[in-house]
């Protein structure tokens, strides 16, 4: 066996040691060490002897190497194509990126952050290009959208946070916003409100129009179907509350808010107009941010449990990686109603 004083030393310093040198310290071949770096299969008491030599010896595989030996990383891409100073001040996305990191941590996979610094076929160029991640997982918030329309036409491991149900190649974490939508405005439609409005989120993003069309399919069951009461928003305060004036003077005695920040504009300008929440107008929003809880009164939302969104697509993504040949994977993930005062009162439910 070779001692750790006879590795090649230079300049005071350490080389990093060859796989024959490692091999030679732990006593089994130049292949045996290569599995065990590798994951391969290696029996136990081998193994645990081989991680031993590769801890003395500090050693760190070089990932190019890695690549053209196994054709794999242990990077993962991540992409949210949005502003980077945004990341960490948007909930949603700070909660679906800590699910993402959580599971790649304990897959002991890398992760490789994209933003919206670039235009999205810039970002699809690149990632295609680099050739140095195993996969990616990407937000799909867009009907159109060159960056998921490009990995989708590619043969690059994807997983879609958002979904292309239309497109029956495509591997997508979600949930059923339709179904979700619809629940939240029969809960408006049972409590006696007739002229219930709905603020959209950013049309043309998929999430936007599911939920529009749940709420169009309850309202439409009851008989309520009103285009007056539908107004575009864009999944912001400052949205909510322009949307929620031309509401108002609608004469609504509810709203459906596309998500919980549209609602918190809402209430601004329910209030503006000497209006109280729920006795004149029910307010009901979408994720169930902290922010929820916040507001007088505390808003009635549907929960769709963000971070675990995260956590499933990770975990998709491994299992498409370790097989490749499997059948395409969808994950709808369930909601939850949480009703509050903002649309009973004092009457709360679960």
């Amino acid at each position: 066996m070779v001692a750790l004083s006879q590795l090649q030393i230079i300049w005071g310093c350490v080389l990093a040691p060859t796989l024959d040198e490692l091999a030679a310290l732990s006593g089994v071949s130049r292949a045996t060490v290569s599995r065990v770096i590798n994951g391969g299969p290696v029996a136990e008491a081998t193994r645990r002897r081989v991680i031993a030599v590769l801890e003395q010896t500090n050693y760190r595989p070089n990932v190019a190497a890695r690549v053209l030996a196994s054709g794999r990383s242990g990077i993962v891409g991540v992409v949210f194509h949005l502003e980077p100073r945004l990341l960490f001040r948007d909930p949603y996305f700070s909660l679906l990126l800590h699910g993402v990191a959580e599971v790649l941590a304990q897959e002991t996979a890398g992760m490789m952050l994209w933003l919206g610094n670039r235009t999205k076929q810039e970002t699809l160029d690149r990632i295609l290009g680099l050739r140095l991640l195993d996969g990616v997982i990407v937000t799909a918030d867009h009907l159109e959208d060159p960056l998921v329309d490009g990995l989708m036409a590619s043969d690059f491991p994807t997983v879609l946070v958002g979904h292309r149900r239309e497109d029956l190649t495509a591997n997508y974490v979600d949930v059923d916003n339709i179904q979700a939508a619809d629940v939240v405005t029969t809960h408006l439609i049972n409590l006696g409100r007739r002229r219930i409005g709905h603020i959209t989120g950013t049309r043309s993003t998929v999430t936007a129009e599911d939920r529009l069309t749940g709420y169009l399919r309850a309202m439409k069951r009851a008989g309520l179907t009103d285009e007056d009461l539908i107004a575009d928003g864009d999944f912001n305060r400052e949205s909510g509350r322009e949307c929620a004036e031309v509401l108002v003077d609608r004469e609504v005695d509810a709203i459906f808010c596309a998500n919980d920040a549209t609602a918190v504009g809402a209430y601004d300008a329910i209030r503006a107009a000497g209006r109280r929440i729920p006795d004149d107008i029910a307010v009901a929003g979408f994720d169930d941010l902290d922010l929820a809880l916040d507001l007088d009164p505390p808003l009635t939302t549907t929960r769709q449990y963000i971070e675990r969104q995260g956590e499933e697509a990770a975990r998709m993504l491994c299992q498409i990686l370790a097989d490749p040949e499997g059948s395409p994977r969808r994950s709808l993930l369930p909601t939850e109603l949480v009703i509050r005062q903002s649309t009973t009162g004092g009457a709360l439910g679960s």
